[in-house]
């Protein structure tokens, strides 16, 4: 059977530079192939080919990453079938490296492989800050769309999308915040919980949660405050829009009057 270890050396803060420094390394001098994708968030974006094909030739890979739940629906988004392939998760937010080293050399179970390194690189300007849609959790409320002031979602076919991953403020997790459903999940979020992926919901804690964060963001006429968002969202396309069509305009006429 052919395995494969993926490590998400992850971009996002509270996982700590000097333990990823520490995982990469080991794995370099366990002296076996592994791929290390420089952070799992970006690459579901803007690399979701390249991901798609890690996984074409192995039969069993064991993930180094955050939440499970996270890790799921990043690979949804690469349109990846999960019944192709048995994968195995190391969730580095809860476990130590001692913990995390001795799974990885069961994982191998005393072979010793010598491979490369595979380095798959995410676009390092951008933050990867963005929501995502857990749709077994999802109602298509549509309310996360409504609120969005950036274009970051759409509603499609009685279904709310993710269409503008680049577009959300990095940072605002406010729309994850008043989710009735907790079907928004930011991986980068500091704290813990289902916000940020956590497999395990305590859905009382979260109601009342979301009753508070409810209350705080959006007062208590909900619908009032969604619906002002809307023309507010609205306003803010429209003068998008017109200083694009300004700066072509601009453009043309700087390129009609520049000598030939």
């Amino acid at each position: 059977m052919d395995k494969q270890i993926i490590f998400c050396n992850c971009g996002a803060e509270h996982i700590g530079s000097d333990r990823l420094k520490a995982i990469s390394e080991f794995l370099q001098f366990s002296s076996h192939s592994f791929v290390q994708i420089s952070d799992l968030c970006g690459c579901s974006v803007n690399r979701q080919n390249e991901i798609r094909d890690i996984f074409k030739t192995i039969d069993e890979a064991l993930i180094l990453a955050c939440y499970p739940r996270v890790v799921k629906l990043h690979l949804d988004n690469c349109g990846f079938d999960h019944q192709s392939i048995k994968l195995n998760y190391l969730n580095y937010r809860e476990i130590d490296n001692d913990r995390l080293f001795t799974e990885v050399q069961i994982f191998w179970g005393g072979e010793v492989l010598t491979g490369d390194v595979v380095h798959l690189e995410s676009d390092q300007i951008w933050p990867s800050w963005y929501p995502m849609i857990d749709y077994t959790r999802c109602s298509n409320c549509g309310q996360c769309a409504d609120f969005c002031l950036f274009g970051v979602y759409e509603k499609r076919d009685n279904r709310v999308v993710v269409v503008h991953p680049q577009g959300c403020k990095n940072n605002c997790p406010a729309c994850g915040r008043i989710c009735p459903q907790t079907a928004i999940v930011f991986p980068k979020y500091e704290y813990k919980g289902a916000i940020a992926g956590d497999d395990a919901i305590d859905e009382f804690a979260e109601q009342e949660r979301q009753h508070r964060d409810i209350d705080a963001i959006l007062g208590s006429n909900i619908y009032q405050a969604l619906e002002m968002r809307k023309v507010k969202r609205q306003s803010i396309i429209r003068s998008a829009a017109m200083q694009k069509a300004i700066e072509e305009r601009d453009k043309a006429i700087a390129e009609n009057n520049s000598p030939q």
